[in-house]
């Protein structure tokens, strides 16, 4: 190995730098997208049991 320790040091740094980045900001994407997905649902849960009816089409007639 050619490089001195302090390019090591500056090297290791930057890629735990770099690494500890990506995983912030995944994780914000990660937590933004499942916030919206469960807003999602629950308007659509409320649409849902707004829409629900029940419809009679017919009756029995009782036998003689």
């Amino acid at each position: 190995m050619t490089k001195t320790f302090t390019a090591q040091a500056v090297a290791f740094a930057a890629a735990a730098l770099f690494t500890l980045a990506l995983f912030s900001g995944t994780s914000a994407l990660a937590g933004h997208e499942y916030h919206a997905a469960m807003l999602a649902q629950a308007q659509m849960q409320d649409v849902a049991v707004a829409v629900q009816h029940v419809t009679v089409v017919g009756h029995r007639t009782a036998r003689v």
